[in-house]
């Protein structure tokens, strides 16, 4: 369908007709962005299935518009991984985690090569794989109530998602150490001072402002704009790469150990985890 947006452009849906269900992504072209919305409130925990929707709907931009939005719909702009659900990595299920967060990366890989620059619209908790997808993107507009957290080692279990490059990267060993050890959250305020928030907007408005950033970014020339993000982000797909696949080495050394299945079973139990001395 197509008509009138609420951002005072013409915005097509890009998917089938009528409202998608949730647990999917609802992608419109608004102009000349693609505005992707994670539909699995209120937390928007990611699964792999859901995780190769997100890149399938990113590759799809390809030609058809010249930046894109990722933003979610409930209170989180995505809490991690589901460990509820079956098809998501479960470091307290020790064998068959390998399997399964090897095909997870293999689409957050997919997020990192998306054909057009990316920005993250960041309300409520970015947290643990949701961090990670956050700074997949190449830049994040974050709500004034909007937060961070990597919080792997309270789970037993080492980062992921490319978090021990993208961190340190972006605001460097000391402050990545700072964040990745103890697990704490990082408020808006100091996410924009450190760097991992480029702009903090009004609660509520993430979206309209992350739009109103990619819309700056298409005005831009195509072919200048792929080139320069081409320079910045030279050499991240494959370096996104093999962090991840030595993520997984630490992270499958861990899984299902005690420590693992304490840190999840707390998590699920929203306690703080009670591990011993190693």
């Amino acid at each position: 369908m197509s008509g009138p947006g609420r951002h005072g452009r013409q915005e097509d849906s890009v998917g089938g007709a009528g409202a998608p269900p949730s647990g999917t992504v609802e992608t419109t072209l608004v102009g000349h962005v693609g505005l992707l919305r994670l539909r699995r409130p209120p937390h928007n925990l990611l699964t792999e299935p859901l995780l190769r929707t997100l890149a399938d709907e990113l590759e799809g931009l390809k030609g058809r518009c010249r930046a894109a939005v990722i933003a979610s719909e409930g209170r989180s702009f995505c809490a991690g991984a589901d460990f509820r659900s079956a098809v998501a990595p479960d470091p307290a299920a020790g064998n068959s985690f390998v399997s399964v967060t090897a095909a997870f990366y293999a689409q957050a890989l997919r997020v990192f090569d998306a054909p057009v620059p990316t920005v993250a619209a960041v309300g409520g908790g970015a947290i643990g794989a949701g961090f990670g997808l956050a700074l997949a993107c190449d830049l994040r507009v974050v709500g004034q109530r909007g937060w961070f957290q990597v919080n792997f080692v309270r789970l037993g279990i080492h980062p992921g998602f490319a978090l021990s490059l993208t961190l340190p990267r972006l605001v460097g060993p000391g402050r990545a150490a700072d964040l990745l050890l103890t697990a704490r959250k990082v408020e808006a305020t100091e996410a924009e001072r450190i760097g991992i928030a480029d702009r903090v907007v009004a609660e509520g408005t993430e979206a309209d402002a992350a739009l109103e950033l990619a819309a700056e970014i298409a005005l831009g020339s195509p072919r200048a704009t792929a080139a320069t993000r081409d320079t910045l982000r030279a050499g991240l797909v494959e370096a996104a790469r093999n962090a991840m696949e030595h993520e997984l080495d630490e992270q499958a050394a861990l899984a299902g150990t005690p420590d693992a299945i304490e840190g999840v079973r707390a998590m699920l139990e929203r306690r703080a985890p009670l591990f011993g001395d190693g």
